[in-house]
């Protein structure tokens, strides 16, 4: 059991240090959507103080919209931890930036129909389209990981 915990760190710290450059995005927005919950918990009547999120309380509850910036954050951060380790992390990726490149979107429309004019509206749509783009880089990942594995069940023969 240790010797496997050791193995999984090791390679989790490998995978960190050779991956960050080209997911530093990713990893970036993963921290925001989870910093997002975290905020969010801790001040419960947020949405209802801010002018510009008042949008967003109309949308789903304060409280639902932090469990779903944890569980979509944390969960990329997870997904990012063990990236390589397991052969559809990729598609992990993948979906987990698509949830984010929705929640970037509620974000933008909230603070847009909510007529305050706030500074979010020059932030949240930029990080919308970066993880838009981390969807398509992700996929990208998960088609050649999908390719190798294949090639690897054929023996190394083209299908």
């Amino acid at each position: 059991m240790r010797e496997a915990l050791m193995t999984t760190l090791a390679h989790i710290s490998k995978s960190f240090r050779e991956t960050f450059p080209v997911r530093a995005s990713e990893w970036a927005l993963a921290a925001i959507l989870f910093n997002w919950s975290v905020v969010l918990f801790l001040q419960p009547d947020l949405f209802a103080k801010v002018g510009a999120f008042s949008s967003l309380a109309k949308l789903m509850p304060q409280v639902t919209f932090a469990g779903m910036c944890f569980l979509v954050g944390f969960g990329r951060l997870v997904s990012l931890a063990i990236n390589g380790a397991w052969r559809r992390s990729p598609h992990l990726r993948a979906f987990g930036a698509f949830l984010g490149t929705g929640v970037w979107f509620m974000i933008s429309i909230g603070i847009f129909r909510s007529g305050s004019g706030a500074t979010g509206l020059g932030v949240y749509p930029i990080l919308m389209l970066l993880d838009s783009y981390n969807v398509i880089r992700a996929a990208g990942e998960a088609g050649l990981s999908d390719h190798q594995n294949r090639r690897v069940a054929d023996n190394g023969h083209p299908s």
